[in-house]
């Protein structure tokens, strides 16, 4: 649940800032996508009800509105759940909508008429901690197809420029060959907007969206979309990276598009 205006925007949809490719896609194509990403950890038994029962219900108004482009809640299934133990990743497509205002109290009325918003912003303090929070923007996707898990990579890349090309022209398309074939839901590249420094370990990361968590054949994918390339110099090409950590994530809930929210 977000309950304050941000000024700047992760996870969805777009973002004004100079990153390699992301003022391009801008101009040439939809608007970015900016996700914001909040690190929780639920502190108790019925979090996952407080957020599905008060606040689906909130931002489902606000996508309709046309302030947020999207809005999830997803477990780590595998992976550290030390830190955090749920994610909820909201889209925000254009500067309008990551740096307008957003009311949640005013959303908040509108689906729960009658209904307390203090007390529920009680229920809701009391159910988790909110640890942290990053904002990331989209570089390059596959299309995102209806998904229940998201791996999650999380790397660091010294020559952004470099990785950039690297991923979007050699790897791309081996995962729209995945796509292709259905054993995957789609794939994205993300770059870290806020926080950085020295004291942050990644400055990117990549999503492969799926509906099984069966393996798949990577390399057979890779080597189809990329038939002037032979393995061992796509595995060279990963050392322009370092690989941080990789966490399975969960879709427990989400908002639907504004056209079926409404």
């Amino acid at each position: 649940m977000k309950m304050k205006t941000m000024t700047l925007l992760i996870v969805s949809t777009s973002m004004a800032i100079t990153i390699a490719g992301a003022t391009l896609a801008e101009d040439e194509q939809e608007p970015v996508l900016h996700i914001e990403v909040d690190c929780i950890k639920a502190t108790a038994a019925n979090y996952v009800n407080v957020e599905t029962d008060i606040w689906l219900p909130v931002h489902q108004e606000l996508v309709n509105q046309g302030k947020q482009n999207s809005w999830a809640l997803y477990w780590v299934q595998y992976g550290d759940r030390s830190k955090c133990d749920y994610y909820a990743v909201t889209g925000y497509r254009g500067e309008q909508q990551l740096n307008g205002e957003r009311s949640f109290s005013e959303a908040f009325a509108a689906v729960h008429p009658g209904d307390n918003f203090s007390a529920a912003m009680a229920r809701t303090l009391a159910s988790r901690e909110r640890v942290a929070t990053e904002l990331w923007v989209m570089i390059d996707s596959t299309a995102i197809k209806p998904h229940r898990f998201a791996a999650v990579n999380r790397m660091f890349a010294k020559d952004p420029d470099v990785y950039e090309r690297m991923e979007s022209r050699v790897f791309k398309p081996g995962h729209q060959a995945l796509l292709d074939g259905g054993y995957r839901s789609g794939w994205a590249m993300y770059a870290l907007v806020t926080p950085l420094g020295t004291s942050v370990p990644y400055n990117y990361s990549t999503v492969d969206f799926s509906n099984r968590l069966d393996p798949v054949p990577m390399a057979d994918a890779m080597l189809t979309a990329n038939e002037d390339r032979d393995l061992e110099e796509m595995q060279a090409l990963l050392q322009l990276r370092q690989n941080f950590s990789s966490e399975t994530w969960l879709l427990i809930t989400a908002t639907a598009p504004a056209d079926e929210g409404n």
